[in-house]
């Protein structure tokens, strides 16, 4: 496992004593930073769980919405924000879109680019970001997190625990139904 010291990352103290926010706190200490078991052998697609899950039409994490040549994408079961849609690319394992080529990065992107247009006329947010990160599970995958008028970080990057499930409350399955439908009839 690779693990490293971490290094501290501030952020302003809203609760500063006079209230103006001018302490700096160190938010690194409130979680255990480090690289996942087994990173360099998920880095090669060596049980990679996102190349296991690719053709699932449901997992835990969501259900899909877009099955395209180059990627498909998935409406998150624990949607940090409405809408929030994970596109996996399916081709063979790999981690980082340099190892595309032109060709599929072209398609790839695209893809990516489809869904997203198509979330954003489903939820209509001031702000879609694209987050391409990979830190968790090493496999080429872009988040699509829709930032609505009354994001609690609006203007802001995400909270540090945006991406754990266990912090965000999973969709009622109707819901997550209804939602999913909707995105499929945008993407055709």
């Amino acid at each position: 496992m690779l693990r490293a010291t971490p290094q501290p990352r501030w952020r302003p103290d809203s609760a500063d004593a006079d209230g103006a926010g001018e302490r700096l706190v160190d938010v690194t200490a409130a979680h255990d930073w480090h690289w996942p078991e087994q990173f360099d052998a998920l880095r090669r697609g060596e049980g990679c769980p996102m190349c296991a899950s690719l053709g699932a039409t449901e997992s835990v994490h969501g259900v899909r919405v877009f099955e395209g040549r180059w990627s498909e994408a998935n409406l998150s079961r624990r949607p940090m924000r409405p809408g929030y849609t994970v596109v996996v690319w399916k081709g063979r394992h790999v981690a980082e879109p340099w190892e595309l080529s032109g060709e599929e990065a072209a398609g790839f992107w695209s893809e990516v680019a489809q869904v997203a247009r198509a979330v954003e006329e489903e939820y209509r947010p001031v702000k879609m970001n694209w987050l391409s990160l990979g830190n968790g599970v090493p496999h080429l995958h872009v988040h699509l997190v829709p930032r609505p008028l009354d994001d609690a970080r609006a203007g802001g990057p995400l909270e540090g625990d945006a991406f754990d499930a266990t912090a965000t409350a999973e969709l009622p399955q109707a819901q997550l139904a209804a939602e999913a439908a909707a995105l499929r009839a945008r993407l055709g």
